[in-house]
């Protein structure tokens, strides 16, 4: 039964160690702790402020500048769509008529070709014929 809040504890574990806590401090020490705890935080608040500023400082960049190079942000799409600018996909591809006249035209030249005198008992082509084997080849 493995929590996942804080610290990989659950909410029962962390109120039982906050009831736990409350028993071995005490109501009389409870509001130094409570302060000593705020000023511990405001501390660590602090430390990474400067350290913050130290980077910032020594590297000539500021912290959110350096998300702009997360790997995690590039899209492959997007870059390609930013590369081509305002070319639209439509200009980059030809239309289907274009490749039917096109590939209509090619295949009907090659199969013409490869018909002249070799056309089955309906006159249409058979496809592509196997490459005979060689047996001494290998």
């Amino acid at each position: 039964m493995g929590g996942t809040g804080f610290f990989g504890l659950g909410g029962w574990e962390l109120v039982v160690l906050l009831i736990i806590f409350l028993v071995v401090v005490g109501p009389q020490r409870l509001p130094d702790v409570t302060r000593q705890l705020v000023r511990w935080v405001r501390q660590a608040r602090r430390w990474v402020d400067d350290s913050r500023t130290t980077v910032e400082d020594e590297m000539g960049i500021a912290i959110e500048d350096l998300k702009k190079y997360d790997p995690r942000q590039y899209d492959p799409r997007r870059i390609i769509r930013e590369a081509w600018g305002d070319t639209d996909l439509e200009d980059l591809v030809p239309s289907k008529e274009a490749l039917g006249v096109a590939a209509g035209g090619a295949a009907a030249g090659a199969a013409a070709t490869a018909t002249k005198g070799k056309k089955g008992a309906a006159g249409k082509d058979k496809g592509p014929q196997r490459a005979p084997f060689d047996d001494e080849a290998t």
